[in-house]
């Protein structure tokens, strides 16, 4: 992916910028619809947007910012795939273009490895929003494939079957 900076990205030491690029390597694979080229900017009202022009530019901004212990807060994996499928949803027929489905289509395209923070607009019940584990990833990720294929054959119910199922499903510990 070419990476391009806003000038107040660009200021990031290079070894953040290093390691906001390796992220979005990652896991551009499982977004085809994007186009190569990107401009990452920085945000502090929002973990992270993204907007694409007419013309076909897309400008990506995340909130990545030193915290008073001198350590740098990186944008979730999470994060970045819920905003690249916003991208997918402005580049493909048949995903819809609310966040619910955002999050749905993400999880079912994403190894759970990279599932690392609960789902942004899905319910998830509070236990699961505060520790989100490697398990509830695996399931998360199980059922919005599974919630996919309802959608694909019709089920305008796909979103609330999920969060029914999730809710049902998860444990907490």
């Amino acid at each position: 992916m070419e990476i391009s900076w806003t000038r107040k990205a660009s200021g990031l030491p290079e070894k953040v910028r290093e390691e906001i690029s390796r992220r979005l390597n990652t896991l551009q694979p499982y977004f085809p619809e994007l186009k190569p080229q990107i401009t990452i900017g920085l945000t502090r009202f929002f973990e992270g947007f993204v907007f694409q022009s007419n013309s076909g530019s897309v400008k990506l901004k995340l909130e990545v910012r030193k915290e008073k212990n001198g350590a740098w807060r990186y944008p979730t994996y999470w994060t970045i795939a819920h905003e690249l499928m916003h991208l997918a949803q402005f580049n493909s027929q048949g995903i819809p273009g609310d966040e619910r489905a955002c999050d749905l289509f993400a999880l079912a395209r994403l190894p759970p490895r990279f599932i690392d923070e609960s789902p942004t607009y899905l319910f998830v019940p509070p236990d699961a929003r505060a520790i989100w584990r490697e398990r509830d990833a695996e399931l998360a990720h199980t059922l919005a494939e599974r919630a996919v294929r309802k959608f694909k054959d019709g089920d305008i119910s796909y979103a609330s079957h999920w969060e029914d199922e999730f809710e049902h499903r998860y444990e907490a510990v």
